[in-house]
């Protein structure tokens, strides 16, 4: 099964580098590059929500999971991805042969790329619905969704992604259905939660401005988790927007596999996926103003370490 799989994966590397060579070349420097800064981006980033002190603890917890998640991204599967783009730009070019790469490497990185794939998926999903419960429950949300079960969610998550990412190596030919089955679903999940969230939010505020209640301690409150609900939603569009184009390139591609404009549309709907491990510490810091305020003071600091250094 995974011999048969990775040799299909190999196919298209192949196809890819005979009749285009420069794209070949292009997702190498593009995945290496974002690797890069996928790493330490994240890394700045999970530092910064550890010392955060305004944002909510368990908006804190989602974040810093999704980030790990990202981090581990830019460290394995992108980084991965990249040299294998080399070594079979380089090894073609010499007439060399690829089968080195099967099963195990090409294995090993499509194993990773499930289970982080999956991770960030079931973490936006959770920090959407949490944000739901956020706007809904108001003053209730702090005694239902304790620090406790939001770390028992997280672990559970990743518990989940694991076991699917495992299931790849049983039944790797299913695996991409059960997991265009299981991202549809979150996909309308995801953005049926926050369509709620806009109609909870548009609810009180109208109730707001019509009891002229401003001082009170729960308006204060819901005024509070509508900025949070806010700032999640831009986290969930950008990643929406990075893995929805896997889904039509995947179903163009396997409907004329001989189209080279496919394949290329294929593997860059993969780089797509990726960059949204980059992309995230960015909103981050856009959305929150402590934590861009961190980054930059770590940064600075870093500067400043180097220039004693030299």
């Amino acid at each position: 099964m995974a011999e048969q799989y990775c040799s299909q994966v190999l196919d298209s590397f192949l196809k890819l580098v005979r009749h285009s060579r420069s794209s070949i070349l292009a997702f190498c420097v593009l995945q290496f590059t974002f690797s890069l800064v996928a790493t330490l981006g994240n890394l700045l980033v999970i530092r910064a929500l550890i010392k955060a002190s305004t944002i909510p603890a368990n908006v804190r917890k989602m974040f810093i999971s999704l980030a790990f998640s990202d981090l581990a991204v830019g460290l394995l599967p992108q980084l991965m991805d990249a040299i294998i783009y080399a070594v079979v730009w380089k090894t073609t070019s010499r007439g060399d042969n690829l089968a080195f790469l099967c099963p195990t490497v090409l294995s090993v990185l499509y194993h990773f790329m499930y289970l982080l794939v999956a991770t960030s998926f079931l973490n936006v999903i959770f920090i959407a619905f949490d944000r739901l419960l956020a706007v809904s429950l108001h003053l209730r949300y702090q005694e239902l969704v304790t620090a406790r079960r939001v770390t028992t969610v997280l672990v559970s998550v990743w518990i989940i992604s694991c076991v699917l990412a495992i299931q790849f190596i049983f039944f790797p030919n299913e695996i991409e259905m059960v997991a265009a089955v299981i991202g549809l679903i979150g996909y309308v999940l995801t953005n049926m939660a926050y369509v709620r969230i806009y109609k909870v939010v548009k609810y009180h505020q109208n109730q707001i401005y019509s009891q002229n209640q401003l001082q009170n301690a729960q308006t204060r409150e819901a005024l509070r988790q509508r900025k949070s609900a806010y700032n999640s939603l831009f986290v969930s569009v950008v990643f929406l927007a990075c893995y929805f184009p896997l889904f039509p390139c995947t179903i163009l591609y396997m409907a004329n596999t001989s189209e080279i404009s496919f394949l290329i549309a294929q593997f860059a709907s993969f780089f797509l996926i990726c960059l949204n491990s980059s992309l995230n510490p960015l909103v981050y810091c856009w959305r929150y103003r402590e934590i861009r305020q961190i980054v930059k003071n770590t940064m600075k600091k870093i500067i400043h370490m180097n220039e004693n250094i030299t």
